[in-house]
This record gives C-alpha cells, sequence and structure tokens, in this order.
C-alpha cells in the first residue's frame, strides 16, 4: 500500500496532556450505596535494525528465498487501525507483527476477561433510564453478565478451579462496587455505550469503541473509560489516555464536537483521572496517528520490525521468539499455534 522507504524513525511521536486526579482523600462510607454488590449487601527505545550491521547481528528478522539471496519478509500495511493497535505498535512493533499482521494465538489472559465482564456489568447498568439505575438493578446486571460469561470459549478457556472461579467474580464484584464508590449511577448523563466511531484518514481509516460519551454538569461532552487495573505512575505519564486522545478527535470527526474532557475510572481504588482537551493537543494526537502509521507502513514494506525492551516483555505471550531474548521471531508462526491453541470465538 505504501510505497519502498530506506529507513524511517522509530521513536514514537507520543501525546502527553497535563492532568488532574480528582480527590480521592475524604473518607467513603462503605453501605450498599458505595458497595451494592458487596455479598452481605442487598526500556529501552524501540531499537531500530535498519543498518546493514543490525541486519547481520539480526538475521531472525529476514527470509532466505529459493537464490540463496537473504531479504525481509514483507506484510501488507493494514488501512485499518484502531487505539489500541497505534499503541501495540508504539509499545513493541515486533510485538505488533506477530499479534495484529501474522495474528497469531495468545493464551487467554484472565485480567483480560475480567476487564471484558466488568465493562458489560456496567453497561448494562448504565444502560437504564438513570431513575432506573438502582442498587437492585447493579444486582441484576452482574447475574445476567455472569451468566453471559459462565459458558462463553473466553471464560472457559481460562481453566479455572471452583475456587479460581468464585474468586474471579469476587474480585469482580470488588471492581463494580469501587465503581459505585466514585459517583451515584443515577447522575450519569449517558449519551453512548460501547459506541462505534471511524473515521477515514486519507490511506488508512482509524476507528474503535468508546466505552462511555456523556455530559457533565456544565454540558461539556466527555469520553470516559473504566480500567480494572493499577493507576499508573504520574512519573511515567500513561499512554492509555493517548488512546483516549485519539477518541476525542473521531468525536470532533464524525459528530462535530471536540469533547472538552477525557476520564480514566480506575476501579479498584475508585480513582478517576481526567485530562482536558484542546484543540492544540487534539492536533498532536493527529499528527502522532499519522505518524505511527507511516511508521507501520514503512515496517510492512520493508519487513523489519524493531523490538522495545520494557516492562510489557514479562507479561508478552511472544518473549520467547523475541531476538531481545535470545529467540527466533520466524519460529514463531509455526511454533505459537501449537503453542497457544485458538479459542473459538463466541
Amino acid at each position: 500500500m505504501g510505497s519502498q522507504r530506506g529507513s524511517t524513525t522509530d521513536a514514537a511521536v507520543w501525546v502527553r496532556l497535563s492532568h488532574r486526579r480528582a480527590d480521592s482523600g475524604r473518607a467513603v462510607s462503605r453501605d450498599a450505596r458505595t458497595e451494592p454488590l458487596r455479598p452481605d449487601a442487598k526500556t529501552r527505545g524501540a531499537r531500530a535494525i535498519h543498518s546493514p550491521s543490525a541486519r547481520r547481528n539480526h538475521p531472525e528478522h529476514l527470509t532466505r528465498i529459493f537464490d540463496g539471496a537473504v531479504t525481509a519478509a514483507t506484510f501488507e500495511t493494514p488501512n485499518t487501525l484502531s487505539p489500541s493497535r497505534i499503541s501495540a505498535f508504539r509499545n513493541c512493533p515486533l510485538q505488533f507483527r506477530f499479534a495484529s499482521l501474522e495474528k497469531l494465538p495468545q493464551p487467554p489472559q484472565i485480567h483480560l476477561v475480567k476487564g471484558n465482564f466488568v465493562h458489560r456489568v456496567l453497561e448494562l447498568l448504565l444502560g437504564h433510564e438513570p431513575e432506573n439505575r438502582t442498587v437492585e438493578s447493579a444486582r441484576e446486571a452482574f447475574a445476567t453478565a455472569r451468566a453471559e460469561y459462565e459458558p462463553s470459549n473466553r471464560f472457559l478457556a481460562l481453566g479455572l478451579s471452583d475456587d479460581a472461579r468464585e474468586a474471579f467474580f469476587k474480585d469482580s464484584r470488588d471492581l463494580v462496587n469501587g465503581y459505585y464508590r466514585m459517583e451515584n449511577p443515577r447522575n450519569a448523563n449517558v449519551i453512548g455505550l460501547e459506541l462505534r466511531i471511524d473515521s477515514d484518514f486519507g490511506r488508512f481509516k482509524l476507528g474503535g469503541i468508546i466505552d462511555r460519551l456523556e455530559r457533565n454538569e456544565k454540558g461539556e461532552l466527555v469520553v470516559s473509560d473504566y480500567k480494572t487495573g493499577r493507576v499508573p505512575d504520574a512519573r511515567f505519564g500513561d499512554n492509555k489516555m493517548d488512546n483516549m486522545q485519539i477518541y476525542a478527535s473521531l468525536c470532533l470527526r464524525e459528530r462535530g464536537e471536540l469533547p472538552k474532557k477525557l476520564r480514566l475510572m480506575y476501579l479498584k481504588t475508585s480513582t478517576p483521572i481526567e485530562f482536558d482537551v484542546t484543540s492544540e493537543t487534539n492536533e498532536a494526537c493527529e499528527r502522532a496517528a499519522i505518524d505511527t502509521f507511516e511508521q507501520i507502513d514503512a515496517s510492512c514494506q520493508s519487513g523489519v520490525f524493531a523490538t522495545k525492551k520494557s516492562g510489557l516483555c514479562n507479561s508478552c505471550a511472544f518473549k520467547k521468539w523475541c531476538p531481545e531474548f535470545g529467540g527466533d521471531d520466524s519460529l514463531a508462526k509455526v511454533e505459537a499455534p501449537k503453542l497457544y491453541p485458538t479459542i473459538p470465538r463466541d
């Protein structure tokens, strides 16, 4: 799709927005209003390997063809991207190749399944009219989501014991209770839930699903997302907010209105974090997205996908095939499907 390039800049352009953390110091009463589901209550930088010397040091990135010559295996440049795929490439181009281009299977991850489950509970709860978002509705939403998930392939693939299954749902209840300690669902002015939004960026289309689009008490448009993991250390920023900024851009392009706020709701600690959106941050976000697409295109055309060591490597399903850890990335396409059986789609 793209033209051949001799080299490309591997450093992603990061959008960093000023943020403020909502006051979480006040005492919170742990009663049925704030815990409705209580059982007793109703690097390194990207490593470029474009130079001849670097290629010689990384033969696992190359494919030998019939005449004995060596060339990089190339890929068709994807013409659709999502915020999560952009983030994946920025985190590690090689991991992006494995997951998004070669579409290699990965083992089921309990934290992802749990996150999806809790999102579903809150989607069901907030799908009611405000006056009907009662404690009983929250319990019903939890029961409905559990009935959907327990027989699903993605849940069964976790292979949980009876005790682990109950621990999964207990943790999920705690996360929903964490949401209640942040806000009363009756006060949420929701415009859309699990809202699909896409826009054409010329050489590629960018789109994804917004967890929650709403208006705050000032009438400002807000993009909100629930997070079931830990609040990131403020010293290192939060690339999750970069993804959120992309959704703000998509809202402007497709709805004609730029959101004023981005909000991450960390359920485990009941910590909301808000970022302001401006025309400047929006323009920087779009430039960064286009720049990342150009880097993806260059990698697909050259067949060279840089590695990037970070703390994420410890949980990467493809670590054993990564050259950074002595692996051979050319073997992943054959070995990964044997190691990680494909989970049937629900």
